[in-house]
């Protein structure tokens, strides 16, 4: 008698299917936890003593600036700064894998009907954060080139510049004070160049 046939080892596609379903669950569910301990802790932050919740955000600013990586020369994320919105990629996302380079986007807003400023954080496709609100319309972003000088939008109008600022200006409000949060990227500010290209040799 011949020995019976075992099955082929290895996965089934019903059973990847599953482990992907799980690992999408998953994911949701940190990213919404994560949402929701920040609004909570910015809910309460009234309640308490309140000296350390501008510092987290000051933290959280200049941990994402500080992890700016230049894009390829034409790439779809090319860092662009606006007075009210930046975009970019980072290798230090809030909500994101640190290490990878993530789309990332802070912008701010002002809301007539609620009388309030509000400053918001995208990573990559991830739901849009609330960091920060504050009374009025006040706030913006400048960027700073290697001589110090400053700009409402990056890149500046005229001249040749880095594709990365050498330091993004926040500017908020602490409390009822106007509040400067700087932070300078730590890459390079170009991307490197691309390699070079050798022709065919012939026999």
């Amino acid at each position: 008698m011949r020995p019976a046939r075992t099955a082929d080892a290895g996965f089934t596609l019903v059973e990847i299917l599953v482990v992907l379903v799980i690992v999408s669950l998953i994911s949701g569910i940190v990213l919404f936890a994560f949402q929701r301990v920040l609004d909570v802790r910015l809910r309460i932050a009234e309640f308490l003593d309140g000296s350390d919740t501008p510092n987290l955000i000051a933290s959280w600013f200049r941990d994402d600036i500080d992890g700016l990586v230049p894009d390829a020369k034409g790439g779809a994320d090319v860092f662009s700064g606006a007075p009210r919105q930046l975009t970019g990629l980072s290798v230090a996302p809030l909500n994101g894998m640190a290490g990878v380079p993530t789309r990332v986007t802070w912008e701010i807003t002002f809301d007539p009907d609620a009388g309030r400023t509000y400053l918001r954080y995208q990573g990559a496709n991830a739901p849009l954060l609330t960091i920060a609100s504050w009374p009025k319309d006040r706030g913006n972003f400048r960027y700073c080139g290697r001589d110090l000088a400053c700009y409402e939008n990056w890149p500046p109008p005229s001249g040749k510049v880095s594709e990365l600022p050498s330091l993004v200006l926040l500017n908020t409000v602490k409390g009822t004070e106007d509040w400067a949060i700087l932070a300078a990227p730590m890459a390079a500010h170009n991307p490197p160049p691309p390699p070079p290209r050798f022709g065919n040799t012939q026999q």
